[in-house]
């Protein structure tokens, strides 16, 4: 299965996408697992190839274990998302009005005070760069549990439904997921966001 998922010779200079294919690398070796986990942990907290590239190949191998792959992408990225708040979003603090300036970091603030939580479960549930808005959250001090319960309902609803589909389908579930599950998400989102804004 795994040899239907290469490609092509890659360019030297096309580095993500090298990235990419060494991480599709791991999917079908006893390792994999805990490679999921470190990817999940770091995606959280700054760029890097998204967790989605390595679980639905980890899924598609073995679908009996679909369940238990969402599990450990939920529990990285959520235990990555905690550095990002804590400890990233404290480096980087102190030079953020330096960077963006006083009046940028205090919108950004108050808009986190109004609708924080639920801009990090868009990004915990959509393509948008997770890490940028975990870090967010810390700088503007986001009340930690609406920031914690945030993380775990999007990574959940997004890792969970990809194994789930995975699952269900089997291979026709990749081509699904690579094509639509961005877009249903992003759907979902804009949904969410209007009840908010209209309750």
């Amino acid at each position: 299965m795994m040899q239907e998922m290469e490609h092509e010779r890659t360019p030297n200079w096309a580095l993500h996408r090298r990235i990419y294919e060494w991480v599709l690398g791991f999917a079908a070796k006893p390792i994999a697992p805990i490679v999921l986990f470190c990817i999940a942990f770091v995606e959280a907290f700054m760029p890097f190839v998204p967790p989605d590239a390595l679980l639905i190949p980890m899924c598609l191998e073995n679908r009996k274990k679909s369940a238990v792959f969402a599990v450990i992408s939920i529990v990285g990225s959520v235990a990555g998302a905690m550095v990002g708040f804590f400890i990233i979003a404290s480096l980087i603090s102190g030079g953020a009005e330096w960077i963006f300036g006083e009046d940028q970091i205090k919108a950004v603030v108050a808009e986190f005070g109004v609708r924080g939580h639920l801009w990090v479960f868009v990004a915990a549930l959509t393509p948008v760069p997770f890490f940028v808005l975990t870090t967010a959250a810390g700088v503007a001090e986001l009340n930690f549990g609406l920031f914690l319960a945030a993380c775990i309902v999007g990574r959940s609803l997004r890792y969970g439904i990809e194994a789930g589909i995975v699952w269900w389908i089997g291979e026709k579930a990749k081509i699904f997921i690579e094509k639509w599950f961005n877009l249903v998400t992003i759907v979902a989102c804009i949904l969410v966001a209007l009840g908010w804004w209209l309750i």
